[in-house]
Protein backbone atom coordinates (compact mmCIF):
# COMPACT_ATOMS: atom_id res chain seq x y z
CA UNK A 1 0.00 0.00 0.00
CA UNK A 2 1.26 4.12 -0.03
CA UNK A 3 3.38 4.81 2.54
CA UNK A 4 3.07 6.85 5.45
CA UNK A 5 3.17 10.72 5.01
CA UNK A 6 6.08 12.48 5.24
CA UNK A 7 7.98 13.42 7.98
CA UNK A 8 6.74 16.19 9.92
CA UNK A 9 10.25 18.30 9.38
CA UNK A 10 13.62 18.43 8.40
CA UNK A 11 16.83 16.26 9.44
CA UNK A 12 19.28 18.05 11.96
CA UNK A 13 21.74 20.54 10.12
CA UNK A 14 25.30 18.82 9.87
CA UNK A 15 27.57 19.31 12.83
CA UNK A 16 29.65 22.35 12.74
CA UNK A 17 32.77 21.31 12.19
CA UNK A 18 35.27 17.97 11.46
CA UNK A 19 35.80 15.89 14.08
CA UNK A 20 38.89 16.19 16.38
CA UNK A 21 41.76 13.73 15.01
CA UNK A 22 42.34 10.56 17.35
CA UNK A 23 44.23 11.31 20.14
CA UNK A 24 47.77 9.26 20.03
CA UNK A 25 50.26 7.81 22.27
CA UNK A 26 52.35 9.98 24.10
CA UNK A 27 56.19 9.60 22.70
CA UNK A 28 58.58 9.22 24.96
CA UNK A 29 61.64 11.62 24.19
CA UNK A 30 65.13 9.84 23.48
CA UNK A 31 67.83 11.23 25.61
CA UNK A 32 70.96 10.82 24.51
CA UNK A 33 74.05 11.04 26.99
CA UNK A 34 76.51 13.40 25.77
CA UNK A 35 80.22 12.43 25.87
CA UNK A 36 83.25 13.67 27.50
CA UNK A 37 85.16 16.11 25.44
CA UNK A 38 88.43 14.56 24.43
CA UNK A 39 91.64 16.18 24.72
CA UNK A 40 93.93 16.73 21.51
CA UNK A 41 96.24 13.43 21.82
CA UNK A 42 99.76 14.40 21.19
CA UNK A 43 101.43 13.15 17.98
CA UNK A 44 103.27 10.15 18.97
CA UNK A 45 105.97 10.75 16.92
CA UNK A 46 106.36 14.47 18.34
CA UNK A 47 107.54 13.43 21.65
CA UNK A 48 111.57 14.13 21.32
CA UNK A 49 112.23 11.11 23.95
CA UNK A 50 112.20 8.75 21.41
CA UNK A 51 115.88 8.68 21.27
CA UNK A 52 117.93 11.58 22.19
CA UNK A 53 120.06 11.20 19.21
CA UNK A 54 120.31 9.19 15.78
CA UNK A 55 122.83 8.64 13.01
CA UNK A 56 125.49 6.49 11.99
CA UNK A 57 129.33 6.04 13.58
CA UNK A 58 132.53 5.55 11.75
CA UNK A 59 132.75 2.35 11.15
CA UNK A 60 130.09 2.26 9.75
CA UNK A 61 127.26 1.47 12.59
CA UNK A 62 123.76 2.70 11.74
CA UNK A 63 121.00 4.14 15.13
CA UNK A 64 117.29 5.28 13.36
CA UNK A 65 114.93 7.28 14.81
CA UNK A 66 113.80 4.21 15.98
CA UNK A 67 116.78 3.48 17.91
CA UNK A 68 117.43 0.44 15.83
CA UNK A 69 121.18 -0.28 15.06
CA UNK A 70 122.44 -2.14 12.22
CA UNK A 71 125.47 -2.40 9.93
CA UNK A 72 126.55 -1.50 6.46
CA UNK A 73 129.96 -2.83 5.22
CA UNK A 74 129.85 -1.26 1.28
CA UNK A 75 131.46 1.04 -0.45
CA UNK A 76 129.02 3.74 -2.31
CA UNK A 77 127.05 6.61 -1.19
CA UNK A 78 124.54 6.75 1.23
CA UNK A 79 121.33 8.82 1.85
CA UNK A 80 121.94 9.06 5.63
CA UNK A 81 118.69 11.52 5.98
CA UNK A 82 116.32 13.91 3.48
CA UNK A 83 113.67 15.98 3.93
CA UNK A 84 112.92 18.97 1.05
CA UNK A 85 110.15 20.24 3.53
CA UNK A 86 112.79 20.72 6.08
CA UNK A 87 112.54 24.17 7.69
CA UNK A 88 109.71 25.58 5.26
CA UNK A 89 110.86 24.03 2.13
CA UNK A 90 115.05 25.17 2.52
CA UNK A 91 115.29 21.35 2.17
CA UNK A 92 118.11 18.86 4.06
CA UNK A 93 120.40 16.16 2.51
CA UNK A 94 122.92 14.48 4.55
CA UNK A 95 125.07 11.92 2.34
CA UNK A 96 127.62 9.74 3.55
CA UNK A 97 130.60 7.93 1.18
CA UNK A 98 132.05 4.61 2.88
CA UNK A 99 135.00 3.21 1.71
CA UNK A 100 135.58 -0.63 1.68
CA UNK A 101 139.21 -2.39 3.70
CA UNK A 102 138.91 -5.40 3.49
CA UNK A 103 135.98 -7.13 4.92
CA UNK A 104 134.67 -4.15 6.36
CA UNK A 105 134.55 -0.50 5.82
CA UNK A 106 134.29 3.01 7.55
CA UNK A 107 132.83 6.67 6.57
CA UNK A 108 135.11 8.28 4.92
CA UNK A 109 133.09 11.41 3.75
CA UNK A 110 129.78 13.46 5.02
CA UNK A 111 128.22 16.12 3.12
CA UNK A 112 125.57 18.09 4.42
CA UNK A 113 123.29 20.66 2.31
CA UNK A 114 120.84 23.09 3.57
CA UNK A 115 119.30 25.40 1.06
CA UNK A 116 121.83 26.24 -1.68
CA UNK A 117 124.63 25.60 0.99
CA UNK A 118 126.87 22.43 0.83
CA UNK A 119 129.11 21.77 3.69
CA UNK A 120 131.87 18.37 2.92
CA UNK A 121 134.34 16.73 5.48
CA UNK A 122 136.59 14.09 5.01
CA UNK A 123 138.74 12.36 7.41
CA UNK A 124 142.39 12.00 8.04
CA UNK A 125 143.92 8.67 8.42
CA UNK A 126 147.26 11.30 9.24
CA UNK A 127 145.50 13.26 12.07
CA UNK A 128 146.11 16.53 10.53
CA UNK A 129 145.85 19.06 12.95
CA UNK A 130 143.67 20.88 10.34
CA UNK A 131 139.97 19.65 9.40
CA UNK A 132 139.84 18.92 5.94
CA UNK A 133 136.12 20.36 4.61
CA UNK A 134 134.99 22.16 1.84
CA UNK A 135 132.38 24.76 1.97
CA UNK A 136 130.63 25.58 -1.50
CA UNK A 137 133.09 23.39 -3.34
CA UNK A 138 135.81 25.96 -1.89
CA UNK A 139 138.19 24.14 0.20
CA UNK A 140 138.14 25.17 3.72
CA UNK A 141 136.17 28.20 2.53
CA UNK A 142 134.59 31.03 4.69
CA UNK A 143 132.37 29.37 6.74
CA UNK A 144 129.94 31.01 9.60
CA UNK A 145 126.66 29.37 8.25
CA UNK A 146 124.69 27.01 6.38
CA UNK A 147 121.57 27.68 5.24
CA UNK A 148 121.49 30.31 7.42
CA UNK A 149 122.63 27.99 10.68
CA UNK A 150 125.34 28.34 12.77
CA UNK A 151 128.40 26.39 12.57
CA UNK A 152 130.69 25.79 15.55
CA UNK A 153 134.20 24.22 15.65
CA UNK A 154 134.81 22.23 18.99
CA UNK A 155 138.28 20.74 18.38
CA UNK A 156 139.15 18.74 21.67
CA UNK A 157 142.40 20.18 22.68
CA UNK A 158 143.90 17.28 24.34
CA UNK A 159 143.15 15.20 20.85
CA UNK A 160 144.00 16.58 18.00
CA UNK A 161 142.55 13.35 15.96
CA UNK A 162 139.14 13.95 17.15
CA UNK A 163 137.26 16.82 15.57
CA UNK A 164 133.58 18.33 16.13
CA UNK A 165 131.34 20.31 13.65
CA UNK A 166 128.21 21.31 15.16
CA UNK A 167 125.12 22.65 12.82
CA UNK A 168 122.97 24.46 15.55
CA UNK A 169 119.06 24.46 14.10
CA UNK A 170 118.20 25.71 17.48
CA UNK A 171 116.70 29.07 15.83
CA UNK A 172 114.28 27.15 13.73
CA UNK A 173 113.88 23.96 16.27
CA UNK A 174 115.03 24.43 19.89
CA UNK A 175 117.36 22.04 21.03
CA UNK A 176 118.27 19.93 17.55
CA UNK A 177 121.24 19.68 16.20
CA UNK A 178 123.33 17.86 13.91
CA UNK A 179 126.91 17.25 15.01
CA UNK A 180 129.85 15.50 12.62
CA UNK A 181 132.71 14.22 14.18
CA UNK A 182 136.23 13.59 12.48
CA UNK A 183 138.28 11.28 14.57
CA UNK A 184 141.01 10.37 12.08
CA UNK A 185 140.04 8.86 8.77
CA UNK A 186 136.80 8.28 10.48
CA UNK A 187 133.61 10.10 10.25
CA UNK A 188 130.63 10.35 12.41
CA UNK A 189 126.79 12.38 12.21
CA UNK A 190 124.47 12.25 14.17
CA UNK A 191 121.22 14.32 14.59
CA UNK A 192 120.90 15.18 18.30
CA UNK A 193 117.37 15.70 19.94
CA UNK A 194 115.68 14.76 16.46
CA UNK A 195 111.53 16.48 17.11
CA UNK A 196 109.18 15.67 14.83
CA UNK A 197 109.06 19.37 13.97
CA UNK A 198 112.59 19.00 12.90
CA UNK A 199 112.95 15.87 10.67
CA UNK A 200 109.50 14.55 10.74
CA UNK A 201 109.67 14.29 6.85
CA UNK A 202 112.95 12.44 6.79
CA UNK A 203 113.85 9.59 4.93
CA UNK A 204 116.89 7.66 4.45
CA UNK A 205 119.24 4.76 5.99
CA UNK A 206 118.00 5.84 9.28
CA UNK A 207 114.29 5.45 8.01
CA UNK A 208 111.34 6.73 7.15
CA UNK A 209 110.55 9.24 10.91
CA UNK A 210 106.80 8.84 10.59
CA UNK A 211 106.78 5.31 10.23
CA UNK A 212 109.97 4.12 11.55
CA UNK A 213 110.17 1.61 8.78
CA UNK A 214 113.69 0.89 6.72
CA UNK A 215 112.65 1.89 3.33
CA UNK A 216 114.41 0.54 0.20
CA UNK A 217 115.21 3.07 -2.60
CA UNK A 218 111.90 2.64 -4.43
CA UNK A 219 110.53 4.11 -1.52
CA UNK A 220 107.60 0.91 -0.64
CA UNK A 221 110.04 -1.78 -0.49
CA UNK A 222 110.75 -2.38 3.88
CA UNK A 223 113.97 -3.68 4.79
CA UNK A 224 113.73 -5.23 8.41
CA UNK A 225 116.32 -8.46 7.70
CA UNK A 226 119.82 -6.75 8.67
CA UNK A 227 121.84 -10.15 8.92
Amino acid sequence: GPTSGPTSGPTSDPTSGPTSPPTTAPVTPIIVPSLPDVPNSPDPYALSDLVDSAGSQGDPHFKTWRNEHFEYHGQCDLVLAKDPKFAEGLGLDVQIRTKLVRFWSYIKNAAIRIGNDVFEVEGDAEGAVELRYWMNMEFQGPLETIGGFPIIFNSRENNANKKIIQIDLSSKYPGAMIEIQVWKEFVKVDFKNPTFEAFGNAVGMLGDFKSGKTLARDGFTEIDDFH
